[in-house]
């Protein structure tokens, strides 16, 4: 059966620095605090604007946002983008996202990329680029506004049977979205601080090198 691999880029394969970002925009309109917690919980891994009415409607009620922004979601999302992209000119892979690349193209499996992010798909290309890789041309699944992740990862999986398919994100409700629809699932837990996924199908692993490319089932998988 064909088999295929699908890969987050933001904080699974690209180390980018989207919470700080969140957390300075957050502090221009009044929310002091951001946890970590927080932030892979509820932003983590959605498109901007979901991003910043989710940040909003978590806050407003424990703090006093300011009243310019407090229900205007797009200058929110604006702030955030602005220092995200000051904060990223020296986007570089994971150390293990590299090995995880190399072993793709060695064994020529089957795999498709994808963000709900506007800016990581030129970003990864950039940092293919510096390191050399050969995927560069890889063109890169983003997550339409209005999409959810679940809808997202059926279209990208329309061609394979779905428990052919393994993916690997570092967001804990997008590997619940894909253990949902019957796809094998790993949680990249990078942090202490991550919150890990609900679901009980979900693999939480601490790195990259514990893929197993090309992909097959394991007795464990079959468990």
């Amino acid at each position: 059966m064909k088999k295929l691999l699908l890969l987050d880029l933001d904080g699974t394969l690209i180390d980018t620095p989207h919470y700080e970002a969140w957390c300075y925009a957050a502090r221009q309109i009044g929310i002091e605090n951001l946890s970590y917690e927080e932030y892979a919980v509820w932003i983590a891994g959605r498109p901007r604007l979901e991003g910043a009415s989710s940040l909003i409607g978590l806050k407003k009620s424990l703090v006093r946002v300011d009243s310019r922004y407090s229900d205007t979601c797009s200058v929110l999302a604006e702030i955030k983008q602005l220092e995200f992209l000051r904060l990223s000119t020296d986007i570089r892979f994971f150390d293990d996202a590299l090995r995880l690349l190399a072993r793709v193209e060695t064994s020529r499996q089957d795999v498709k990329f994808y963000t709900a992010s506007q800016n990581a798909a030129d970003l990864f290309h950039t940092a293919l680029r510096r390191s050399g890789k050969s995927l560069s041309r890889r063109a890169v699944a983003r997550q339409r506004r209005g999409q959810t992740r679940a809808d997202l990862f059926l279209h990208l999986t329309a061609q394979y049977a779905l428990d052919a398919v393994t993916l690997v994100d570092d967001a804990p409700h997008a590997v619940d979205a894909a253990c949902g629809l019957g796809i094998r699932a790993y949680q990249i837990r990078r942090h202490e601080r991550q919150p890990t996924a609900n679901d009980s199908r979900a693999r939480i692993l601490p790195s990259l090198d514990d893929i197993t490319v090309p992909i097959r089932e394991t007795p464990k998988d079959r468990q």
